[in-house]
């Protein structure tokens, strides 16, 4: 739904509006979300084979037939299991649990449980309409090819609401707007594996909690938009450990002030985790697609994910009036992405937007920019108050470190505390794009500049730069212990192997601590 041009990083956006015992018989009310009354242990069957939908689905021999028959009887604190097989269902869920007791709906056995959309008449599979307390697991959505498609529709309606949305080991794939991948859309043309709409017009009716875990994303042709994307008035979400690959656009995306919600001081995703993503694969010919996107989104952390092969690595900017704030991407391993590793910054002089406050630190670089087009490691464009440190760089045959767009404002940033090499070796033969003038030599860079005072031009000594990389730094590195310890105020931080992040008071450069 997103993309810039190479050097001006020019922009195009759209996202489509959507639109056994105490058992209680659900079939009263079952387009009502579940009061505290009636809350259930029970476990609930369905056997798209077998069942009937005119049973009590209380056993197996009694199953219901359609999973929609669960999403409209089941109540609070029940399971659903889903025998396996292929449901071509377009659904709705019309029942919520209450805090403490969710709704389970899940498979049967490790059975494999598919939900199907190539022979509904609708865009979208599986809707979720102000709905709470509920949690989906080891599920697959399928197989849908039109435009607009939908995989999976959450979304809180002006004065309504959702808290509570668990997404675990669901894999969405084949959600296609087209059948041919290598089509030119337009940007009407559009699909979405994965979307979450906030249009809820006050706190009270943000969505909330939401987690997304262990989900894998691939092979979905979107068109201009993304594969996971949350949008609008979205408050607390964590997007970890899933899987994002082989998709025609922006992997994950996390986005703000489109005006999804009346309300523009919460038109935005905010307080967010996003940890321990692998994303790779997700590349457009007609965009520069990121593998994680932050777009006018605040106080997210991105951390500790993997990200490569994509258009830009991870990118944060703002295309609309206002800013991206606070947002902190540490211990990440990016590489060999297309046009670089990061992205960073506003990048529209017609609008107000751009990036304040965000911080950059203790993340490890190889070889991006693979498409040669000087734009280097990281690319910065309208953005303040920011800081890159305590991170390791290590550039493609370019020999170019990084680049400063000629866009204001520019402003209170600092890039300081790094480790710097290029494949020659030769620090005097280098290029840094720095507004309206170039720098071969790092030392002359540094002074002029005044920045990367305590950082370093030598070879980090990392494990493995072949096709399969491994960027921990081997004894003797100069980005052992000499990174910025004051910036680690978390004393409970990890690495990206998951090891403390502060060692006897002294903190490694790069995505990994040596112990």
């Amino acid at each position: 739904m997103l993309m810039r041009n190479l050097l001006f990083l020019s922009v195009l956006f759209l996202c489509f509006s959507c639109k056994k015992e105490d058992h209680v018989n659900a079939e009263d009310t079952p387009d009502t979300p579940n009061s505290g009354a009636r809350t259930s242990t029970q476990i609930y069957y369905v056997d798209g084979v077998q069942g009937n939908n005119q049973n009590d689905g209380l056993t197996l021999a009694t199953a219901w037939k359609t999973i929609q028959k669960s999403f409209d009887a089941a109540v609070a604190g029940s399971t659903v299991m889903i025998k396996g097989g292929t449901y071509y269902e377009q659904l709705a869920v019309h029942v919520s649990g209450i805090t403490g007791n969710p709704i389970t709906f899940t498979n049967y056995n490790n059975e494999q449980v598919i939900i199907d959309g190539s022979k509904i008449t609708g865009s979208t599979i599986l809707t979720i309409t102000d709905k709470s307390y509920l949690i989906f697991r080891n599920l697959t959505v399928q197989n849908i090819t039109k435009n607009n498609a939908v995989g999976i529709l959450v979304s809180a309606n002006k004065t309504g609401g959702v808290n509570d949305l668990t997404f675990r080991n669901v894999a969405i794939k084949k959600i296609n707007w087209t059948s041919n991948a290598s089509t030119i859309p337009n940007s009407n043309q559009n699909s979405q594996p994965f979307i979450a709409f906030g249009y809820g017009s006050a706190q009270a009716n943000a969505i909330t909690n939401l987690v997304i875990d262990s989900c894998e994303f691939s092979n979905n042709i979107t068109g201009f938009s993304e594969s996971l994307s949350l949008d609008g008035n979205i408050d607390g979400f964590t997007i970890t450990n899933n899987k994002v690959h082989d998709n025609t656009n922006i992997g994950i995306a996390a986005i703000g002030h489109y005006g999804v919600s009346s309300n523009s001081q919460l038109d935005q995703s905010r307080n967010g985790l996003i940890r321990g993503n692998i994303c790779f694969n997700n590349v457009s010919d007609y965009a520069t697609s990121g593998g994680i996107y932050v777009d006018g989104g605040k106080d997210i952390k991105i951390d500790r994910n993997i990200t490569y092969q994509n258009g830009y690595g991870i990118e944060i900017g703002h295309e609309e009036n206002g800013t991206a704030s606070n947002i902190t991407v540490t211990n990440n391993l990016i590489y060999l992405n297309q046009v670089t590793g990061l992205a960073i910054g506003g990048y529209d002089n017609s609008t107000t937007g751009q990036v304040v406050n965000c911080i950059v630190r203790n993340n490890s670089f190889l070889k991006n920019n693979t498409n040669n087009d000087g734009s280097g490691e990281f690319y910065m464009t309208k953005a303040s108050n920011c800081t890159i440190g305590n991170n390791v760089f290590y550039t493609n045959s370019q020999n170019t470190l990084f680049s400063l767009e000629n866009i204001s404002p520019q402003t209170g940033n600092i890039i300081d505390y790094n480790t710097w090499y290029t494949q020659t070796g030769n620090a005097s033969d280098i290029n840094i794009n720095w507004r309206n003038t170039s720098y071969e030599s790092f030392t002359n860079y540094k002074t002029k500049t005044g920045q990367d005072a305590h950082s370093s031009f030598k070879d980090p000594l990392f494990v493995n730069i072949g096709t399969t990389p491994d960027l921990h730094l081997k004894t003797g590195s100069p980005g052992l212990r000499t990174g910025n310890a004051a910036w680690i105020t978390d004393a409970t931080e990890k690495d990206l192997d998951g090891k403390p992040r502060v060692v006897n008071g002294a903190v490694d450069m790069g995505a990994y601590q040596q112990q």
